[in-house]
């Protein structure tokens, strides 16, 4: 794949399961599960969503048979496979419900999320180095600064977040909420002017996000897991270089319909062994970059 810059070749075996979520664009997944495939995770969840209409069903189906005959190796499969279209919010809500009712650390991959094999060890390194850190709640496999900050530590703390491949715990998703019980029209824009020190154009971005996803105007899963972090203050890890990267853009999709808007960052290859930051020192530069992209 063209995208690759690759400083050198690697071999991992995935030590924590992997849940990937797909839908009915196989063109995505024989590029996702090719990487998935080469880490031989011992234990593996395929979530795949109904169809809504005949067309559709056939194309679900030759995921789910195609997946099922490239599974080679010794491995514990679990299947969340819906009968009825649940739509990209509910269909991972329930696979990952279903998933952390067994596991209490997961590797989540959308059907396009196209990952490095170093991707799977620097989730599977830091899972384990920050299990009962209940500050840290997401490790993110994405990192779109470039040479703008400094690179000389294998990731950063940040409170921006990137889910185009990304690892958490039990403890985390056991705080997640689809219906925003807690946020509050009055008390929750107070709370997001002071989480963001009086940035206004900055809290009222977010507070618009988690205000539609309330009244149910937006059809996404993700804005509730930040709104429950941000609420408990806490933090993503994110890598300095890009170990993965959302593929799916097209008339395909159902968020990215245009053209890639980060087409110019690449998926690269992580160093290891990890060279670890100061503990939990934000870093505000990289988020700000982040979110004026």
């Amino acid at each position: 794949i063209n995208n690759y810059y690759l400083s050198y070749t690697m071999k991992y075996s995935c030590k924590n399961p992997i849940l990937y979520h797909t839908y009915n664009r196989i063109d995505v997944v024989k590029k996702v599960f090719k990487e998935i495939k080469k880490t031989k995770p011992k234990k593996l969840y395929i979530s795949s969503d109904g169809p809504t209409n005949l067309k559709d069903k056939k194309k679900i189906y030759n995921i789910r048979k195609y997946i099922s005959k490239n599974i080679k190796w010794k491995c514990k499969l679990y299947k969340i496979y819906n009968k009825k279209n649940l739509g990209p919010k509910l269909a991972l809500i329930n696979a990952l419900n279903f998933a952390f009712k067994k596991e209490k650390k997961l590797i989540i991959l959308e059907h396009d999320c196209l990952p490095d094999i170093s991707f799977f060890k620097f989730c599977d390194d830091l899972l384990e180095l920050y299990e009962n850190e209940k500050k840290v709640k997401v490790i993110s496999g994405n990192y779109i600064c470039k040479n703008l900050i400094d690179r000389n530590k294998s990731y950063y703390f940040g409170y921006h977040p990137s889910a185009h491949g990304w690892a958490t715990w039990r403890r985390t998703w056991r705080d997640y909420d689809i219906s925003m019980k807690k946020f509050h029209p009055l008390k929750s824009l107070i709370w997001i002017i002071l989480f963001f020190n009086f940035n206004l154009i900055r809290a009222h971005y977010f507070y618009n996000k988690f205000k539609m996803v309330k009244d149910n105007k937006i059809q996404t899963w993700d804005y509730q897991l930040l709104f429950s972090i941000w609420k408990k203050n806490g933090i993503f890890i994110r890598p300095t270089s890009n170990l993965s990267k959302h593929i799916g853009w097209g008339k395909q999709s159902y968020h990215g319909v245009g053209k890639d808007d980060l087409y110019d960052i690449k998926i690269q290859r992580m160093k290891f062994p990890l060279v670890h930051p100061e503990k939990f020192k934000i870093n505000h530069k990289a988020d700000t970059i982040e979110y004026q992209r």
